[in-house]
């Protein structure tokens, strides 16, 4: 649309418009409330990265390129946003462009430990489990047996446990084995559950 008089600038997301630039028009801007959209024109908060041609004059310039800037963003901000714009007559060309946002949200706790004892002798059985706390998607759970990844014929997978109107996850990893003398280093045994998402 290089060359053509801009006529607007609109954003959806999953079809629904939120925001509305047109140069003709005072005032130049439309926004319509949409849960989980806030539009943001003076602080980056989060890039959508979707290109777009956006008058400078609303500070949405970053790294060369127009994006749209969202602020407060949460999981009802996930969906599929739409950048489409309008070039003026006599062509009234109309180019387009659609990117999938997924919104994060960590577990705001440590994964916990159940099922451990105090102390384990050579021959007792082991079993735990590790539970991370909620989060969207699921974290990846793993054990380490002094500082070592524990070889996966030990572990015991469960699907995650899925909570609430976003569908928040809990992931569970079990753990089992029979204690060997050598588990045991300078006369301890180091069990940890790391959590990363994936």
């Amino acid at each position: 649309m290089e060359g053509a008089a801009l006529y607007a600038v609109k954003w959806y997301k999953d079809g629904n418009e939120f925001y509305r630039f047109t140069p003709a028009n005072r005032p130049q801007t439309q926004s319509f409330l949409l849960p989980g959209v806030s539009v943001n024109v003076s602080n980056c908060c989060y890039s959508l990265g979707v290109e777009c041609n956006v008058p400078p004059c609303l500070q949405l310039q970053m790294s060369g390129r127009n994006v749209l800037l969202l602020s407060n963003v949460s999981l009802d901000s996930s969906g599929l946003y739409c950048c489409e714009v309008s070039a003026e007559a006599p062509t009234f060309l109309t180019v387009s462009a659609t990117e999938d946002m997924h919104v994060i949200a960590p577990p705001k706790t440590e994964p916990t430990i159940t099922g451990a004892r105090p102390w384990y002798q050579i021959g007792d059985k082991v079993s735990i489990n590790c539970s991370s706390g909620l989060s969207k998607p699921a974290t990846t759970l793993a054990w380490f047996l002094n500082g070592q990844l524990v070889d996966r014929v030990m572990l015991q997978r469960y699907e995650p446990v899925t909570v609430g109107r976003h569908r928040m996850e809990r992931s569970v990893l079990g753990l089992g084995f029979t204690v060997q003398p050598g588990h045991f280093r300078g006369g301890s045994m180091k069990l940890k559950c790391l959590a990363t998402l994936p």
